[in-house]
């Protein structure tokens, strides 16, 4: 057999080293955490062998210079709030560009040249004029990050299947009305922001999706989620708010990785009993729907907040609140007239909202609140303040405005905590004179009552001056 010349030998390594170069020298995330930016293309040019990431943004830039072609170990490159409407083929054919951010430009479509850049891994294409979005995009099938927020976008065509690689995908505020019949094949998806669009339906299927971590679709005209939704069980962030979903998944107990919901400004009228299996939920807004029945959240382990405002409440379990960890409980605007059943005496609680119900006395189960340092309960129908208040030992404000209050128990001026106690628009005559023993009372508002004239001077007197507001 022929030996090999040395000089041959010598000429094919260094071919497949070039051949291999383009990957193996890549820097990693981290790597480019520490690498210098270069922010002026002179300074850049200056020193182009070294150049790895280059922002030239607030630059009115209406092309791109030639001269970038020069930096051939650019992998990360900032454009953005310029002038753009294309890009040259010999950038995108720069053999390391793997992060490309062309935001508030003046794109009114995607580069078909895009296709060009086949290590691109991130594209951000946000803040432009974009209206139709070509197939030719799903050529680079090496993308992670796409993000097509804030354009004019009424659709995606189908085989976006082919970014088989894609794990975040952005298209808040555009128009899309129907999203692409492969998008559940996207497997390696973890992100998903639909925020602002015009979507009535997810696509079949869309519990394939497995990997979703965080899905938001805000203000969209969402009516179901499908009985497959369950089966994104990796999501920790779902928002779902300004939609027109009337219920939920049954089995939608299963997403029990879920840190945070947000269904407000729906049309709920009930909840799944299984949404109590969630254990790991931290806050839950449910305000603005219809709801006129409540599931138990006691079991929710690591829930604080929950905000029920403005829905058809009527009669409420308390019991349903004796999560451990609450601390945040809004039940405004609703229709409640009495409680049931009890809080735990270890409840958390500190803020309680009761503003706007149909209450004609004070609830008694709230005597059980230890915690609870702000009390609203305006605009109810309650004529009298009770005695258990005194047991309330946290209560620094209290807010009483537009009730029927007319008569009070003297033993609330021993209350040791209590800083301001709003009873303005009331029906109140006379007020004990020793609520001006309240140690710590910083304010008490008797504006628009019918006080008796001659008891006006009485609580002049006995109130220091700015304590009390008539």
């Amino acid at each position: 057999m022929r030996q090999m010349h040395k000089p041959v030998l010598f000429l094919i390594v260094i071919v497949l080293l070039n051949a291999c170069s383009s990957t193996s020298l890549l820097k990693t995330d981290d790597e480019l955490a520490n690498q210098t930016i270069y922010t002026t293309l002179d300074e850049a040019l200056a020193n182009a062998p070294n150049v790895v990431i280059l922002k030239l943004e607030n630059d009115k830039l209406s092309e791109v210079p030639k001269s970038l072609i020069r930096f051939k170990n650019l992998q990360v490159l900032h454009l953005g709030y310029n002038q753009l409407s294309e890009l040259p083929d010999e950038l995108l054919q720069l053999k390391k560009l793997q992060k490309l951010y062309l935001s508030n430009n003046r794109f009114e479509k995607i580069p078909a040249n895009i296709k060009l850049a086949q290590k691109l891994e991130v594209i951000d294409l946000s803040y432009n004029q974009i209206q139709t979005v070509d197939r030719v995009l799903y050529n680079c099938q090496a993308l992670k990050m796409v993000n097509l927020a804030q354009n004019k976008i009424s659709a995606l065509p189908d085989s976006i299947s082919k970014l088989l690689n894609l794990e975040v995908l952005d298209l808040f505020s555009n128009q899309i009305v129907d999203l692409p019949a492969d998008l559940p094949l996207l497997i390696n998806l973890k992100r998903l922001d639909l925020d602002w669009n015009q979507l009535e339906y997810l696509p079949k299927g869309f519990g394939q999706l497995v990997n979703i971590e965080v899905f938001k679709a805000e203000k969209n005209k969402l009516k179901e989620l499908g009985d497959d939704f369950s089966m994104l069980t990796k999501i920790t962030e779902l928002k779902i708010n300004d939609n027109a979903l009337e219920h939920l998944p049954d089995n939608f107990g299963k997403l029990n990785r879920l840190t945070k919901i947000d269904f407000s400004n729906n049309r709920l009228k009930a909840l799944p009993q299984s949404i109590s299996e969630l254990t790991l939920v931290e806050s839950i807004n449910l305000s603005n729907n219809q709801l006129l029945t409540l599931a138990n959240f006691s079991l929710m382990n690591k829930l604080t907040s929950i905000n029920l405002r403005n829905n058809q409440l009527a009669n409420i379990d308390v019991s349903f609140f004796n999560a451990p960890l609450l601390n945040e409980l809004i039940l405004s605007t609703n229709k409640i007239e009495k409680f049931s059943g009890a809080f735990n005496p270890e409840n958390k609680v500190h803020t309680v909202d009761l503003q706007m119900n149909q209450l004609f006395v004070f609830p008694s189960q709230l005597a059980m609140l230890k915690s609870v340092k702000v009390l609203n309960l305006s605009q109810n129908k309650i004529s009298e303040i009770p005695a258990m208040l005194n047991e309330m030992v946290s209560l620094e404000n209290l807010d009483m405005e537009y009730n029927q209050l007319e008569s009070f128990y003297k033993v609330v001026s021993k209350h040791q905590s209590l800083k301001t106690l709003n009873f303005s628009n009331n029906n109140i005559k006379l007020l004990p004179l020793d609520y001006a023993e309240i140690k710590n009372l910083e304010l008490i508002d008797l504006s628009n009552n019918p006080l008796y004239s001659w008891h006006v001077p009485q609580l002049k007197k006995v109130f220091a001056s700015g304590k009390i507001k008539l």
